[in-house]
């Protein structure tokens, strides 16, 4: 492990550095005084060092199933209230890292009286025969996910998910391509000196198991796979749960009686084209990769018949599914932006007739627009081709 050691925290004594100080005795009351192996940044970040967090502590865990637990010191205020070179205004300097896309779930938290970011997040990895010090991946995985927090501004709540635009782990096999958010099973929320802080925990998934949770939501669905994954512990070899019958039948029904509460996703491929047509209204071309077809057919009848919109967004275009008594309802908010209100019948229509395959599709009744499709294509980190997604006949 590059740069562990069995470190003290010589320079978070308790009276120069509180809210470290809290973060510690939290932990003690979990892991009594094991001494944790620590990893720790040589230059702080606001002086121009690399990596946003100045430590995380990683503890030994034998509940459940011998696992490495990962703690991070860096989301909070540490040291004291941040001056007016704090490291969240050095962090607008950040290169983008392509860590994801988060995706909030209509709900917020009061950020009344937090401890800077009001977080810090943990990470449980099973052990592995014969391991006997915890692995360093998982530091740069947290380091990534703090410059995202401190470029962006963006905060992590539990329910909230990202997608790591690879395996978790680089350079592995892993079926874990994604993150979800929970609440640290063993370490509840605390009053710091500094403000209140809650630890949040990352959970690999694999990307059936996210695409899954959406037609709910990520806690719910995240609470249902529990008893496959106790205390959330990521392990890097297991199967996804995606097939489990308790875990669909959970999903299905939390969608069926709550509804869906993603309200927007991001699509690689979208496109809004309008053309004019003498005497007769404009037509309309909607383009469309398959994932985003796939995610559409999920998310559209567990949205609207609950009376909630759907945004799809690719940043340059934006498209906006909004429920209707009847009939279909139709609304350029800008010349990039357009926004379809659909009644229970062309909702059903528009689910029978679109497909996650590459081709034209017009649906009865909204046949002034084409609904064009385009395979798929995912990429890594570095850009290069891993698959072409596209619906089977």
């Amino acid at each position: 492990m590059s740069q562990s050691s069995h470190d003290t925290h010589e320079h978070a004594e308790p009276d120069d550095a509180p809210g470290w100080h809290a973060i510690d005795t939290a932990l003690q009351a979990v892991y009594g005084d094991q001494e944790p192996w620590h990893t720790g940044s040589v230059l702080k970040f606001a002086l121009g060092g690399d990596d946003p967090l100045d430590g995380i502590s990683i503890y030994r865990n034998e509940q459940e199933r011998p696992h490495w637990h990962y703690v991070t010191y860096g989301f909070t205020e540490l040291y004291g209230p941040p001056d007016e070179d704090d490291e969240k205004d050095s962090a607008a300097e950040l290169n983008d890292d392509d860590v994801g896309d988060s995706a909030d779930e209509d709900d917020t938290e009061d950020d009344e009286n937090l401890s800077g970011y009001g977080f810090e997040l943990t990470f449980r990895l099973a052990i592995a025969d014969g391991e006997t010090e915890p692995p360093a991946w998982p530091i740069s995985l947290m380091q990534n996910l703090a410059r995202y927090v401190f470029r962006t501004g963006n905060v992590f709540e539990p329910g909230h998910w990202m997608t790591a635009n690879g395996p978790i782990c680089l350079g592995s096999d892993t079926l874990l391509t994604e993150m979800a958010f929970v609440q640290d099973p063993q370490l509840p929320p605390i009053d710091s000196p500094q403000g209140k802080l809650s630890f949040l925990q990352i959970v690999g998934l694999t990307a059936d198991e996210l695409r899954e949770s959406k037609r709910w939501n990520s806690r719910g669905a995240l609470q249902a796979m529990q008893p496959h994954m106790p205390l959330f512990i990521n392990d890097l070899a297991r199967p996804s749960l995606h097939d489990q019958p308790d875990v669909r039948a959970a999903i299905t029904h939390g969608q069926e009686t709550e509804g869906s509460s993603t309200a927007f996703i991001f699509a690689a491929v979208l496109g809004i084209e309008r053309h004019k047509r003498l005497l007769r209204g404009d037509q309309i071309t909607i383009t469309l990769g398959c994932l985003a077809v796939s995610d559409l057919k999920q998310l559209l009848p567990a949205r609207l018949p609950h009376g909630g919109a759907l945004m799809l967004s690719s940043g340059e275009h934006l498209l906006s599914f909004e429920p209707a008594e009847q009939g279909v309802q139709l609304r350029w908010d800008s010349d990039t932006s357009l926004t379809l209100a659909l009644g229970p019948q062309p909702l059903q229509a528009w689910l029978q007739s679109v497909k996650a395959r590459t081709g034209d599709y017009q649906v009865p009744g909204i046949d002034h627009i084409i609904w064009r499709v385009e395979a798929s294509v995912i990429r890594d980190r570095e850009g290069n081709v891993v698959s072409v997604y596209e619906e089977a006949e």
